[in-house]
């Protein structure tokens, strides 16, 4: 399922929606939903306030107990840390890589003069399993 949205911070709980509505289509566990949805809320507002252009998309993929959302933007690009440090508490800003690599398994950042993606990696097995011997079987 793929979208785009508006680059404007109106656009971010639309996006959220979207994310959390199409996660929850495919049965992912209320325990990882709003995780997920943070995630992508951080990448989607790193979008808006750092890119440039009109639009940026949002992309979930499920497939077997993995999930993959990608979030894309035109922007001029960036170098990307390998892993980003959190900031000082009293620091207003740069939190949303550190954010998203502290709520997901897995962060990939690809950052170019033509734009950037942020592959946010999630395994749902273990959380699906939990949920299953909690009495309660996930839809699939």
């Amino acid at each position: 399922m793929s979208t785009r949205f508006r680059r404007e911070r109106a656009a971010v709980p639309s996006a959220r929606a979207f994310v959390h509505g199409a996660l929850r289509e495919k049965g992912v566990p209320s325990g990882m939903l709003d995780t997920l949805v943070l995630a992508v809320a951080e990448a989607c507002n790193n979008a808006i306030l750092h890119a440039s252009g009109d639009v940026f998309g949002v992309t979930v993929v499920l497939e077997g107990s993995e999930c993959t959302i990608i979030v894309s933007d035109s922007g001029g690009g960036f170098v990307p840390p390998v892993r980003a440090e959190m900031p000082a508490p009293e620091a207003t800003n740069h939190r949303g890589l550190a954010l998203m690599q502290a709520l997901v398994d897995h962060v990939e950042v690809v950052s170019g003069e033509n734009g950037t993606t942020v592959v946010l990696g999630q395994s749902l097995a273990a959380e699906r399993a939990a949920t299953r011997t909690n009495g309660v079987t996930a839809r699939r």
